[in-house]
């Protein structure tokens, strides 16, 4: 990892709870652009200045015209896009069944919706969270089965190349 004063250091979230933190180097105290990094917070501490040691979840990003690698006037746009989750379970004795439902709404009004499915065996333990979990597994796979096909489809209206995804 290498930075120089004026680059962003973005440390990804270890889990679902919290966000990313964002911050710029003020000053690099490695050589040649090695860490540590004197980072100066934005967000929820503005004004919070650290020494850092970033680990294997941080990475650097280079303002728009560093290094040559971007003109000066290239833009940098973000996009959310929220998944939501359902998850039933039913039961017909010591047997279940989970099912889940997940669905994507892109802003460009693409709406996708995967399903996935676990069953309980009558001997197997009664543990809920493992058909959850199976359940939302194989529904997130399913929408990103589907999402690879119409990335597939734009590929091949925009360039009239096929692209066929595995």
């Amino acid at each position: 990892m290498r930075a120089e004063v004026g680059d962003r250091l973005v440390i990804e979230s270890p889990n679902a709870d919290t966000h990313r933190r964002t911050g710029v180097v003020t000053r690099v105290r490695g050589s040649e652009g090695t860490p540590p990094y004197q980072v100066h917070w934005s967000g929820d501490d503005p004004g919070h200045e650290a020494l850092v040691h970033p680990g294997p979840d941080a990475h650097i990003e280079h303002p728009p015209g560093a290094d040559g690698r971007e003109g000066a006037d290239a833009m940098q746009t973000m996009k959310r896009w929220n998944v939501d989750v359902v998850v039933a379970e039913e039961n017909e004795g010591a047997a279940a069944r989970t099912w889940a439902e997940v669905g994507l709404v892109a802003d460009d009004g693409t709406a996708l919706r995967g399903h996935g499915m676990a069953r309980k065996h009558p001997t197997d333990l009664d543990v809920p969270e493992i058909g959850e979990e199976l359940a939302v597994s194989r529904a997130l796979s399913d929408l990103s089965r589907q999402l690879r096909q119409v990335a597939a489809a734009d590929i091949n209206d925009n360039t009239g190349t096929p692209w066929r995804p595995v």
